[in-house]
């Protein structure tokens, strides 16, 4: 049975999410036509990657990324760093030759992102990037009945995604609010999660325009000091999309009452849709073919029990009538990009859809509270 052996860049917070993603993947998805096995864990703070290596099983872990690229034995590069060393990294396991899965988003600038784009068409490699909102069965049912035309023609709609993380202005600054570092604030730490959900179901943009406010201009450094922020904590974004939708995308770290709330409404002439990921294990639709008397009828919002009925998973673990989150989706984009590597096909989201959400983010920072539209 073929193996495939794994190498991730980065032992924080998404390290983690990842490694539980791999560990996972055979409890949901029975009769694998493939092994995983973890061989490398890198973190430029190498105490961090052998905690990993050693509660997860690593084979190795280091402080030099390049480490990974040169084992024969590792099929797979995953990029868990933060944003300004992506192109580095990306670059260097395309010309190894190594199958990518990459976090978001892809980079910092479209020069960057044109040449992982144009070296990674002139390669043989799978490569995915990790927009796992996309792998709620919710969010594939939705899908689904847009395909099926369920909405009739797409007239607005809005997403939103919200945390609170940011309100507390003695939380110091940490490197997603360190622009030379991050590249960008909330619009590329979560809007590119918001943008991509909405390219996923309604298509291209075609012109979009954006404000920001940033809540607390100066926050502490790791060592007590004042410094200066850069990085937007709110935008909201009005944007045309190519098939005539037309709504917004507001992404916020600083929503007093949020914890991790991604919510989508999409009106159409026939029906519309709602789903949260706070209420993940229900898609709520509304059809207007649905009589409206006596007495409203069958008229409203219909709760669809999507729960953990994952249309790819082989298993009878846990079963489909438990509750779904957000683990549970990594561990389904996960799967997704093996699946499609050992079949030898690309995977989607790719790292192409990946460069062309960052040009839009980029397209959104050149008109930032300018008032203007830009068109993409």
């Amino acid at each position: 049975m073929k193996s495939y052996g794994v190498g991730i860049i980065g032992a924080g917070f998404m390290g983690k999410t990842h490694t539980y993603g791999y560990v996972n993947i055979p409890l949901f998805y029975d009769g694998l036509p493939f092994k995983i096995r973890l061989v490398g864990i890198c973190n430029r703070t190498l105490s961090k990657a052998e905690r990993l290596r050693d509660n997860f099983g690593f084979e190795f872990a280091t402080s030099n990324y390049k480490d990974l690229l040169e084992r024969k034995d590792i099929d797979i590069i995953d990029i868990c760093t933060p944003n300004d060393v992506h192109h580095e990294q990306i670059i260097a396991s395309i010309n190894s030759g190594k199958n990518l899965y990459v976090d978001k988003p892809l980079c910092i600038t479209n020069e960057e992102a044109d040449e992982i784009v144009e070296v990674v068409n002139k390669s043989r490699i799978i490569h995915q990037i990790a927009f796992n909102m996309r792998f709620y069965p919710a969010i594939k049912r939705l899908k689904m009945l847009i395909n099926e035309g369920f909405l009739g023609e797409p007239i607005s709609y809005r997403v939103t995604y919200y945390h609170a993380s940011n309100l507390n202005p003695r939380v110091s600054r940490g490197w997603r609010q360190d622009i030379k570092r991050s590249g960008g604030g909330v619009l590329f730490d979560m809007g590119s999660h918001a943008l991509d959900i909405t390219y996923y179901l309604l298509g291209r943009f075609k012109k979009l325009s954006m404000e920001s406010t940033i809540l607390f201009p100066e926050r502490l450094d790791d060592n007590g000091k004042p410094v200066k922020v850069e990085t937007e904590d709110h935008v909201i974004i009005n944007a045309k999309m190519e098939n005539g939708a037309r709504g917004t995308v507001e992404v916020s770290k600083v929503i007093l009452g949020s914890n991790d709330d991604l919510n989508i409404e999409i009106y159409g002439t026939r029906g519309a849709v709602r789903f949260n990921t706070m209420n993940p294990n229900y898609l709520y639709i509304y059809d207007s073919r649905n009589e409206s008397e006596p007495i409203g009828g069958k008229r409203g919002y219909t709760a669809v029990e999507t729960v953990n009925k994952d249309p790819d998973s082989t298993s009878k673990f846990p079963g489909p009538r438990f509750p779904i989150g957000w683990l549970r989706a990594h561990i389904a984009c996960h799967y997704n990009f093996l699946k499609n590597l050992h079949e030898g096909k690309q995977a989607i989201p790719s790292l192409i859809d990946g460069a062309y959400i960052q040009k839009i983010m980029n397209a959104l920072y050149r008109v930032n509270n300018k008032e203007e539209w830009v068109f993409v």
